[in-house]
Order: structure tokens, then C-alpha cells, then sequence
């Protein structure tokens, strides 16, 4: 394919992600006020055990409430739309890779939705409920009024369910590189105490407190990841270096 050809092709992927998002979010909107309540939830209830009441969020202009229902079914809209969205992404690559690895895109397009999903429902789950509770009991009982607008809200929620979303389809993407030998499982090994640095220094711009703890809680099962992925990684070079040895006994 000539470069026009690929930017031809990159618009086409592009504005089947985009109608996609759209049904996604036709879909998403309609039950945008409930998808709030389950977005605040974790928030409701760590305000409930620190100041025993219910919290109630602010709006501070006339057009807030509707402006964040209208974000909340984009994003609403991209979660639904993850399976079109990785399907494209994959169809972008396909052209460069060998017949027998085209056959990979439902295993790709079925693991990177999951990875996605399961790194968002982890960060609700798991990292949400202390770090609100850190923030809280920070100014508890230094008569500040603990209030929070409802855009603010958003922002921060739909910024961390994305940005877990995002950091979970690391292995993912890591194995296939190791797959299209771009990279070699040895070096997953050799360069492991960078590879940690970088998932410490990822949960930290990522999770919002500065605290060791709400940190580790994202690194940790990262690193496990990363560890299961140099396990699976040296087990498909061992595979890929047995079927060479049989071919070339074939041969």
C-alpha cells in the first residue's frame, strides 16, 4: 500500500470507531443518571463511614448537569464500543502481517476488551474507595465543609476508570510484539528492573494520591502481569522453536 493509500485507510477505520461511539453513546445516554449513581457510589459510601452523613455534589452553572450527562454517555459510549474500536485497530495492522497471524483477531479483539474493561472495573473496585477516603480524612475535623462539584467529579472518575483501562492492555500488547518477534522474551528478563520503574512511576501518575499504598495497589497487579507475560512469552518461543525443529526435520 502507497502512504495515500494507508491515511485512506486509516480514515475509513477512524469513522467506523466514530460511528460506533455514536450507537455506543445513543445507547449509553439514555441511562445516563443511572450510570452516574454507580459511577458515584464508591465516593457515596466512603463519605457515609467518614462523616456519617450523605454527600451531597454541587452544580455552579444552569448547563453543568446536562453537560456531564452528555460525558458520561461518550464515555459510555467508548466502553460499548471497545470490541469495534480494538477490531479496528487490528484491521489497521493486518495488512503488515503474514496470513497466519491475521487469524489472531478474535483472541486479539476478545483479550483487549477484556484487559480493558477488567483494568476500569479494577480501579472502581479496588483504588477508588481509599483514595477518596484519603482525600476526606485529610481535612476531616479542621471545619472545612467537604463539597465537590459534579463536572469535578466526573473528570476525575472517568479520567482513572480510562487511565486503568489503558495501563492493563500493556501485557497485551507485549506479548504480541513478542509474537511478531519485534521483541524477544530474553529482553522482557534482562531489562526487569527498568520495566518496574516504569510501572511505578505509571500507577503514580495514574492513581490520584501521592500515598505509597493506593500506588502499590495499581503496581502490584501489574507486575504480576508482567510476570505472567515473560511465563507465556518464553512458552511461545519454546513453541515456535519446536514447530521450526519439526519442519525442518520435514524438510
Amino acid at each position: 500500500m502507497t502512504f495515500l493509500d494507508h491515511l485512506a485507510e486509516l480514515r475509513r477505520r477512524i469513522l467506523i470507531s466514530l460511528v460506533a461511539v455514536a450507537a455506543g453513546f445513543a445507547g449509553s445516554y439514555f441511562f445516563s443518571k443511572e450510570i452516574f449513581r454507580w459511577l458515584r457510589m464508591p465516593y457515596d459510601k466512603v463519605y457515609e463511614k467518614v462523616f456519617h452523613v450523605t454527600p451531597d455534589l454541587i452544580n455552579t452553572n444552569l448547563l453543568e448537569g446536562f453537560m456531564v450527562y452528555l460525558k458520561i454517555g461518550f464515555i459510555g459510549g467508548i466502553f460499548l464500543a471497545s470490541p469495534v474500536l480494538f477490531l479496528q485497530v487490528w484491521k489497521f495492522i493486518a495488512p503488515a502481517l503474514h496470513p497466519h497471524e491475521r487469524r489472531h483477531v478474535i483472541p486479539f479483539v476478545l483479550l483487549a476488551t477484556l484487559f480493558f474493561v477488567g483494568g476500569a472495573l479494577f480501579g472502581y473496585f479496588l483504588v477508588f474507595p481509599p483514595s477518596f477516603e484519603w482525600f476526606l480524612t485529610l481535612t476531616k475535623g479542621e471545619h472545612i465543609q467537604a463539597t465537590i462539584r459534579m463536572e469535578e467529579y466526573y473528570k476525575f472518575a472517568a479520567w482513572m476508570l480510562m487511565g486503568f483501562g489503558v495501563a492493563f492492555e500493556a501485557p497485551l500488547l507485549v506479548l504480541y510484539l513478542v509474537y511478531f518477534r519485534i521483541i524477544q522474551p530474553k529482553q522482557l528478563i534482562q531489562f526487569w528492573r527498568g520495566i518496574i520503574v516504569g510501572i511505578f512511576v505509571v500507577s503514580a501518575v495514574i492513581t490520584p494520591t501521592p500515598d505509597i499504598g493506593t500506588m502499590t495497589m495499581m503496581a502490584l497487579p501489574l507486575i504480576v502481569l508482567y510476570g505472567l507475560t515473560i511465563i507465556i512469552s518464553l512458552f511461545m518461543a519454546w513453541r515456535t522453536k519446536g514447530e521450526k525443529s519439526v519442519t525442518n526435520r520435514q524438510e
